[in-house]
């Protein structure tokens, strides 16, 4: 599977990461992408630890994007799970996915039907002081399971 990593998308979409995922990170804050990447490595979805610039930063399966419906059209018949961080990227997740209204709650996960189901999971916020690593862990799997992706490189477990 193709992957593209680069702090600047030269085709001028707003996602970082792997053109053709499974996974889609909907983290609004971007100076806590860091945190969210350093905890992808550990999950076997980025190449390094460090954040997007680091040299050979890689997502495999995965793209985080600040707005879900910046490239929902293109991503729709990819992305299999989403992890919306904070309630806001939850809400907007549900809207864009045309999902019933669901309560924020950390690890709370809502799935579509049709042929292609999405699962959202809630996370909160990277920057919320209550955010263990253990708590993003446990979401991070959560969507990883949903999406398909194995531990390593993001590979496909279906």
């Amino acid at each position: 599977m193709p992957t593209t990593a680069h702090p600047a998308p030269e085709d001028g979409s707003p996602g970082y990461g792997d053109a053709f995922p499974k996974l889609l990170l909907v983290a609004p804050a971007t100076a806590t992408h860091s945190r969210l990447l350093h905890s992808l490595h550990l999950a076997g979805v980025a190449a390094r630890p460090g954040g997007r610039d680091a040299t050979g930063q890689k997502l495999f399966g995965a793209r985080i994007v600040t707005d879900p419906a910046s490239e929902w059209e293109s991503l729709r018949p990819l992305v299999r799970a989403v992890v919306a961080f904070g309630a806001d990227a939850w809400d907007a997740s549900l809207r864009v996915l045309a999902l019933e209204e669901a309560e924020f709650t950390h690890g709370e996960s809502v799935a579509g039907t049709g042929d292609r189901p999405v699962t959202v999971v809630a996370c909160l916020g990277l920057d919320d002081a209550a955010l263990t690593d253990a708590m993003l862990a446990d979401v991070l799997a959560t969507g990883q399971r949903a999406a398909g992706l194995s531990w390593g490189c993001g590979g496909s477990a279906r």
